[in-house]
């Protein structure tokens, strides 16, 4: 069987639930035959992706199918699916890729080293600088660019400080593969791209002998891109885009990828899909409709408020010419608070009042982390457990905040705030000795209120036993009661003493000590394990990494590496109520969609800078550019806009200062004439809920006699 002469290239507008519209055309083309769809493959970009295309098949099911087999193939994190999943038998194997956290400790060492001919750098300076090393190589390996083009990258123009920063990447680049060989491995990133490799040419080679369809995968890595290409041509092979422009004028989508005389248009929801259909070397006007929707779907005039809304800056002119059709966002509705605590209280109410039509969904998108905890923690209050897809990192969990108590108390020489925060930790002392230990940090409390003590417990001690007779009757019990405590806190101090470790033996005293004080609290539930499972691997590999941890650089590094853990919980949670990321968001949508956090710098975020590669480099390179990511933010809320119920949201200030509405947000108001609110009031809720109804009667000012005998 050979290619097909045009490519099966097709695309889901914004106001169509993709996976429920991808469904039906699966269905209604191969649900005929139950072996056709056992034999199909449907590629997506992620799990989240995936999770959705199954229940929307779950739904279509009416009793029983047999579903296609569902494949992760743009998930550079994931290591399953693609390459495994087809390599032949009797293909050479491929190496296994590196750990990402492996990767990160031998990279840090390596900074280290370079650093020594500068200064002394920190374990965890080192170890933020190896993340980002990291990301800039697996660009470079994604984007199929030879690091022996760093060595002619340099320019006249390059400052000081990029001139450093390039000769230190070109040094430990020219040592990297020599550690990888050693190993034995080779990079997730690159891995990932000889999986793909491998299977378009196998397919190209041997077609399969089921249907193959790409879903929603919009990554532009060339090895992807090549694959897509493959399976538009197959016979039995389709490709389907989320959100592709086929309305958009010609002028705006050659501006959008940039010319000779003027650059592309990064930011712009559509940069990711032109660039990704130019190296699939196909053109947009091969690029059809996809047929068939579902009954989630919203009104189609909404596709061509988004595409009108989101054009380049230099064609907004045409927003006063265009006619009330072309602008309708009907469904779409703003809400503005005056902070973020009502803001996820508003947000809440309006989840919680879906739940009053049968069978509706709701979720809320954000990248804002903390409004999406401020919200679970809201909805809690009716008893809802919302499913969070995004998880909570490890350092927010009642482990991460005990082990981080432990650095911060140890690196501030066991100063009393620290100490006290560590010894009421919930996780320390369980069971039935808590409430004695709690009396005792309490006694301790109380005798540490006044001046700042020496350093140290030696320091504490000394501060205790001493003192007038009225400060001894409160300082003594309190002294008894650390005589028993400073002995399981020594180990640290005594470790620390002799100035920095290597991460090991850092790792090995705060273990020692979380056992003293916690026994096995610490590594128990869901969060216990990943904190457990973080500790074994950096003491595994702790030879590796950074070898002079200081006291002070414990806490940040610690908070580093486990802030980049998410732990989700393993039973899911609410069927209809659900809370995502931008990732989780993408090829999904509820019936009511809230979009969180409408801010500029939350949503979208700033780009985060490259402490390596100066622009002017990473654009001789051929490497995406920094600000790509808000490209990919717009697309993001580009697609969560086609809910058939969209409300926006945003706080005029935040924690600090006076917030800016998002550019996004901006846009679509300039286009639309203005936003209505939603129908619920609920900003006017979330201001009553906490009110009692009658007159509040302030309670008198407490007037404590106690009899002179129970007096200090």
């Amino acid at each position: 069987m050979g290619e097909r002469r045009t490519p099966a290239v097709y695309t889901i507008p914004p106001h169509r639930a993709f996976a429920d519209a991808l469904v039906s055309g699966v269905l209604a083309t191969h649900g005929d035959d139950r072996m056709a769809m056992a034999r199909g493959i449907i590629l997506v970009p992620n799990n989240r992706a995936g999770l959705s295309i199954r229940n929307a098949f779950v739904r279509r099911s009416e009793g029983g199918l047999l579903l296609p087999r569902l494949v992760t193939v743009g998930d550079v994190e994931s290591d399953e699916g693609a390459g495994l999943a087809f390599d032949p038998a009797d293909a050479e194997p491929i190496p296994p890729a590196i750990e990402t956290l492996e990767r990160q400790l031998i990279l840090a060492q390596m900074i280290q080293q370079q650093a020594a001919f500068t200064g002394r750098m920190n374990a965890d300076q080192a170890m933020r600088l190896a993340s980002d090393l990291a990301r800039v190589l697996d660009q470079m390996l994604i984007e199929r660019i030879d690091p022996a083009r760093l060595r002619g990258a340099a320019t006249e123009d390059l400052s000081e400080h990029w001139q450093k920063s390039l000769d230190t990447l070109n040094i430990i680049l020219e040592g990297w593969p020599r550690v990888l060989e050693a190993l034995g491995r080779i990079d997730l990133a690159l891995r990932r791209n000889l999986q793909l490799e491998r299977m378009a040419a196998r397919w190209r080679e041997i077609p399969p002998p089921g249907f193959v369809i790409a879903a929603g995968i919009s990554t532009i890595a060339p090895a992807s891109a090549d694959l897509m290409k493959c399976v538009a041509y197959l016979p039995k092979g389709q490709v389907v885009l989320a959100g592709l422009d086929l309305a958009m004028p010609d002028a705006e989508w050659d501006a959008i990828g940039g010319g000779e005389e003027s650059p592309p248009i990064e930011t712009h929801p559509q940069h990711q899909l032109r660039r990704q259909l130019d190296r699939m070397g196909i053109a947009r006007a091969e690029v059809r409709t996809w047929r068939w929707g579902s009954d989630a779907d919203a009104r189609a005039p909404r596709s061509r408020a988004i595409s009108n809304a989101m054009a380049p800056a230099r064609f907004t002119g045409k927003w006063a010419e265009l006619d009330r059709k072309d602008r309708d966002v009907g469904g779409i509705r703003v809400l503005t608070l005056a902070n973020p605590a009502e803001e996820a209280q508003a947000i809440a109410i309006l989840l919680r009042s879906a739940l009053e039509e049968p069978g509706k969904t709701a979720a809320l998108v954000t990248p804002d982390r903390a409004l999406a905890i401020r919200v679970s923690a809201h909805l809690k209050r009716w008893g809802i457990q919302a499913d969070d897809s995004a998880g909570q990192p490890l350092s927010a969990t009642p482990p991460g905040t005990l082990i981080l108590a432990l650095a911060e108390a140890v690196a501030q020489r066991f100063a009393p705030v620290p100490l006290l925060a560590l010894l009421k930790h919930p996780l320390v002392q369980q069971g039935e000795a808590r409430l004695d230990w709690l009396d005792g940090a309490r006694l301790l409390d109380r005798a540490l209120r006044g001046p700042r003590p020496a350093e140290g417990l030696a320091g504490l001690t000394a501060y205790l036993a001493g003192g007038d007779k009225r400060e001894v009757k409160v300082r003594a019990p309190a002294l008894e009661w650390f005589q028993n405590v400073a002995p399981m806190l020594a180990p640290l101090e005594t470790g620390f003493a002799a100035g920095a470790l290597d991460l090991g033996a850092a790792l090995a005293c705060l273990r020692e000590v979380l056992a003293a004080l916690s026994g096995d609290a610490a590594w128990q539930g869901v969060t216990g394990r990943a904190a457990a499972d973080l500790f074994a691997r950096l003491e595994r590999d702790a030879g590796l990494g950074p070898q002079d941890v200081s006291v002070d650089a414990v806490p940040a590094l610690l908070r580093m590496l486990m802030d980049g853990i998410a732990v989700r919980p393993p039973d899911g949670g609410h069927s209809r109520i659900f809370i995502w990321g931008l990732i989780e968001a993408r090829l999904q949508l509820a019936q009511m969609m809230v979009l969180g956090g409408l801010n500029e710098g939350v949503w979208p975020a700033l780009p985060a800078p490259d402490p390596w590669l100066a622009p002017q480099i990473r654009k001789s390179l051929g490497l995406p550019g920094i600000e790509q990511r808000i490209g990919v933010a717009a697309h993001d809320l580009a697609g969560a806009l086609g809910a058939p119920e969209v409300i926006m949201t945003r706080a005029r200030r935040d924690a600090s200062a006076p917030t800016i509405a998002s550019r996004f947000w901006l846009r679509i108001e300039a286009m639309s004439g203005g936003l209505a609110p939603p129908k619920l009031a609920a900003d006017t809720l979330a201001e009553l809920i906490d009110k009692p109804d009658g007159p509040i009667t302030p309670a008198k000012r407490p007037a404590p006699r106690p009899p002179l005998v129970a007096r200090p």
